[in-house]
């Protein structure tokens, strides 16, 4: 899926659940920040 969508890289959460969103929210908003951040460069 990640290559289909040219993703830039991939980030694996070690202990995360299949819903990562729930099981470690502040990593997930920290990585969209980061993503957000990439993308107005």
């Amino acid at each position: 899926m990640a290559e289909r969508a040219h993703a830039k890289g991939t980030v694996e959460i070690a202990g995360a659940s299949h819903v990562v969103m729930i099981s470690h929210p502040d990593a997930v908003a920290r990585i969209i920040e980061e993503a957000a951040a990439a993308a107005g460069e």
